[in-house]
């Protein structure tokens, strides 16, 4: 497969300019041949909303709203399956036409869609952030693994078995649920997932300086704590494609990791393969890079890391 996360800095509240972001962006790589898109979590919201007031007039109608058609136009126009993150506004409608209620949830959500315009998969995240508490529910539908046929470019159509998962989902549940739960990377290893695809908003705790000075390198920090919550795949015999896709950048508002006000976020998208007690990767951005994080994952992986163990770990988004 050939993947790429499109890793940017979108501007809280701002859908209209965030997406125009993400399209120059894409426009000036000119992606050729890509199978798979992925972008941030909230991508084109923004993530640091206080309030449901505050990210009401963004919520949008299950796989209807701007992100999805985003994703549909972007989908057609490069010829990929593309999944983004959005907000969702829920909406059940009785069937009795009597008694025709409606009562609106909303999710933190991610939707992916084929080149066709089909939606492929819709998951909404399990462990809430303290910023998503605020105004999303957690899903009552529980982890989401499916098959995705892709037509690849280069080479015969396959199908994968795809998990999915949203920032917070790769910690603990609310931080108090057992370390060596691993929740999602459990799931991922019981379904058999060849894939593993994390739309991500994850913070940072390096300071402004720290990330403006180092923008091209990596938050190691940030990349070892991942791939500690990857361990039980990291150690089964069967090697699995992680597609790691954060956002960069920062927002005012309250920051949930200490007294500072505004919150920055930790970028470093990655694209790797991990198994056989071993991590490999085709390519990582940098902490404000704002690229495609590209991976052709019929060719080598470039990197082999050796990383120590970090569990100072409570940067969810």
């Amino acid at each position: 497969m050939r993947i790429g996360c499109l890793q940017f800095n979108p501007s809280l509240g701002k859908p209209t300019e965030n997406i125009a972001r993400a399209n120059l962006i894409l426009e000036a790589l000119s992606p050729k041949n890509l199978d798979l898109l992925v972008l941030p979590e909230l991508a084109f919201s923004g993530y640091n909303h206080p309030s449901f007031s505050s990210i009401l007039p963004y919520l949008e109608p299950t796989t209807t709203g701007p992100s999805t058609e985003w994703a549909k136009t972007t989908a057609s126009k490069y010829d990929c399956i593309v999944t983004v993150g959005y907000p969702e506004i829920y909406t059940p409608i009785s069937t009795r036409a009597e008694s025709c209620t409606s009562q609106q949830t909303a999710y933190n959500s991610l939707v992916t869609v084929s080149p066709t315009g089909e939606i492929l998969a819709h998951y909404r995240k399990m462990h809430l952030y303290y910023t998503d508490e605020t105004w999303a529910q957690e899903s009552p539908d529980g982890w989401l693994s499916t098959s995705l046929k892709v037509e690849l470019k280069t080479r015969p159509e396959r199908t994968v078995r795809a998990s999915f998962g949203i920032c917070m989902d790769l910690n603990p549940h609310k931080f108090v649920a057992p370390w060596e739960k691993y929740e999602l990377s459990r799931h991922a290893l019981e379904q058999g997932a060849d894939i593993l695809v994390l739309s991500m908003a994850w913070l940072t705790k390096l300071s402004p300086n720290a990330i403006e000075t180092n923008f091209d390198e990596p938050d190691l920090d940030t990349l070892s704590y991942w791939i500690e919550r990857l361990k039980p795949l990291v150690e089964a015999e069967k090697e699995v494609i992680v597609v790691c896709a954060n956002r960069c950048g920062g927002e005012l508002g309250k920051n949930p990791l200490g007294p500072e006000e505004g919150v920055r976020y930790a970028g470093s998208s990655w694209v790797g393969k991990v198994g056989k007690g071993q991590v490999t990767m085709w390519d990582i951005v940098g902490r404000a890079e704002e690229r495609i994080c590209f991976a052709d994952t019929e060719v080598e992986p470039k990197w082999m890391l050796r990383m120590g163990s970090s569990r100072d770990g409570d940067h969810g988004g």
